[in-house]
């Protein structure tokens, strides 16, 4: 097994009209990530991250670091 660095992630700029977008890039990857918001749910950020990460442990298919 061959240690590597982790990739650096560098944030962007955002131009005004671009509002609730933002790119992300994570070593030679560029991410283009559009960001809403519903005015009904009544889940919150933190609820739905923690839902997220729980259903992908479950599945098995987690990413492992070691």
């Amino acid at each position: 097994m061959t240690n590597t660095a982790p990739a650096k992630a560098t944030t962007f700029k955002l131009k005004s009209r671009e509002a609730g977008a933002f790119t992300k890039r994570i070593g030679h990857t560029t991410y283009r990530v559009g960001v809403h918001f519903s005015d009904t749910s009544t889940e919150t950020a933190k609820d739905k991250i923690l839902r997220l990460v729980r259903t992908e442990a479950e599945s098995g298919k987690a990413a492992v670091n070691q």
